[in-house]
């Protein structure tokens, strides 16, 4: 009961005509419990208008805060006739109000209103430019971010550096020649998404891709020779990967990292040597087309 009371008291703090207390009755107070008739512990009295009565509803914050509440008269207004309910501020306006002349007071009147519109309009041309200010912080600090993208695996540098501290999600997309520049594009939507989700998130991981065959030697190490695209998961703290098994989708692969986050996606090791090759970046157009000596 202990925390209601405590609770009980902190609401009708600010009250004038209420007092929350309690008293040790096995000590100093118990000449004040005997006037009040207290017998046992804990026991709850009321006084109200100088009569003691005991108090035997519910002793949760919600019932004693409504009893209390219920024996409240209403406050009376802060006014001439009732000086008493006054705050130590009103009361001196209140009678500096009375020892003016008509004239001084209808002068006053005046005053204070256009005190009150130009109060009002500072407070509306405060809150506009607080705004403005918070427009203008949120784009400062943007200033200082990095859209990140999905980018193409070039070489091993990059690679190293792009996935550094975190996990990777790399993806191996059909070569340009099976897929045409329509193909692609429509793939790297597709991770862009994945990206974006991701963000959504708040996870914090990098996203590359890279043409299947152009980093044959790595593709042969992970076992990706099942066909494209094929996607990886990658830590290199952890020396750890893991296979996409899913559909190659928005979906899909939101779902696989969801799984990798929470343990359910099968870890190897990293092979040994495992490097990426220099590849050439990808202009967005189609590749010509093989000429009789390729073929």
């Amino acid at each position: 009961m202990q925390p209601d009371f405590d609770k009980l008291q902190k609401t009708f703090a600010e009250t004038p005509n209420v007092v929350v207390a309690d008293l040790d009755c096995s000590g100093n107070a118990q000449s004040t419990c005997g006037q009040h008739g207290v017998q046992g512990y804990p026991t709850l009295k009321m006084i109200v208008d100088g009569k003691t009565v005991d108090y035997n509803g519910a002793r949760d914050f919600n019932g004693m805060k409504r009893e209390v509440e219920s024996k409240l008269n209403p406050r009376p207004a802060c006014s001439l006739e009732s000086k008493e309910a006054c705050s130590k501020e009103d009361r001196e306006v209140l009678e500096m109000s009375e020892k003016m002349s008509k004239a001084e007071r209808s002068a006053k009147i005046k005053e204070v209103e256009q005190e009150i519109k130009d109060s009002k309009k500072q407070a509306a041309d405060l809150e506009k430019k607080a705004k403005t200010l918070a427009a203008s912080l949120d784009l400062i600090k943007a200033g200082g971010q990095t859209v990140e993208k999905v980018e193409q695996l070039l070489n091993d540098g990059d690679w190293k550096a792009h996935c550094e501290g975190r996990t990777c999600v790399v993806a191996f997309l059909p070569h340009i020649l099976d897929d045409g520049a329509k193909g692609r594009t429509a793939n790297l939507k597709i991770l862009d998404e994945a990206l974006k989700a991701s963000k959504k998130d708040g996870k914090s991981i990098g996203f590359l891709w890279s043409q299947g065959g152009d980093q044959f030697e790595m593709e042969e190490k992970l076992g990706l020779q099942f066909g494209f695209p094929a996607v990886i998961a990658v830590n290199f703290g952890k020396n750890r990967f893991g296979v996409h098994r899913g559909t190659y989708s928005k979906d899909q692969l939101s779902q696989f990292l969801t799984s990798l986050s929470r343990g359910g996606v099968p870890l190897a090791p990293l092979p040994e040597g495992l490097k990426a090759a220099k590849a050439d970046p990808w202009d967005g157009k189609d590749a010509p087309p093989p000429t009789e000596e390729e073929l």
